[in-house]
């Protein structure tokens, strides 16, 4: 007869607690993941911008729960950190917010013909590798592309967000990326670093 283990109370409730915290933070592990991946896919398409995007990660904080999904998000930071890698302005709503948005709406009252004109819009644009969910875009985009148009101008301006802006100025690196020594635009004269030292990482750089 296999004699049970009983731990003792401290035990499991540690056990218990580490448990809940380690199921907590692992969807934010998954997206700093993710975050971290498409900083390094734009620095490849863009080495021009490599500085700036990888000190860009504050501009990618999710705001919205949908984006623990990995293909959304991707798509949000794939998009801000184009905008980065452009000069554009981060602040307005990006394809994958305003999809999230206008689904939400959707949910509790019927959208116009143009909003739903810029949902399936910016679904193909946001997802490109995700099903079509319109048959007949190319037909909608033909009757009512103007008012998609200013549509979706207006999306972008609700869902901006004021503080998403990198300030170039005030970006200060010590000439470490990951823990390696670069020569970083932001460091020009950065002081000498010991070998011992790591340059902060996604949640601290």
């Amino acid at each position: 007869m296999t004699e049970e283990i009983i731990m003792p109370l401290e035990s499991r409730t540690l056990t218990d607690i580490l448990e809940t915290t380690s199921a907590a933070c692992a969807p934010v592990f998954d997206q700093m993941a993710w975050c971290e991946d498409e900083i390094q896919a734009a620095q490849r398409r863009h080495p021009h911008a490599a500085d700036t995007l990888y000190h860009s990660w504050t501009l990618l904080h999710p705001t919205t729960a949908r984006m623990s999904t990995e293909f959304v998000y991707r798509s949000h930071c794939r998009e801000i950190l184009e905008r980065v890698a452009a000069g554009e302005d981060t602040r307005p709503g990006s394809a994958a917010e305003i999809v999230i948005a206008l689904c939400e709406v959707a949910k509790t009252t019927p959208i116009t013909t143009a909003a739903e004109g810029v949902l399936f819009r910016l679904w193909a644009e946001a997802f490109p590798d995700q099903q079509d969910i319109d048959l007949h875009r190319s037909h909608r985009e033909t009757l009512y592309n103007d008012r998609i148009d200013d549509a979706e101008s207006l999306m972008r301006s609700k869902t901006s967000v004021t503080t998403r802006a990198l300030t170039l100025a005030k970006i200060e690196c010590h000439g470490r990326h990951h823990g390696e020594r670069v020569t970083c635009s932001y460091a020009p004269n950065a002081p000498s670093i010991d070998e011992s030292s790591s340059c902060p990482t996604w949640a601290t750089r």
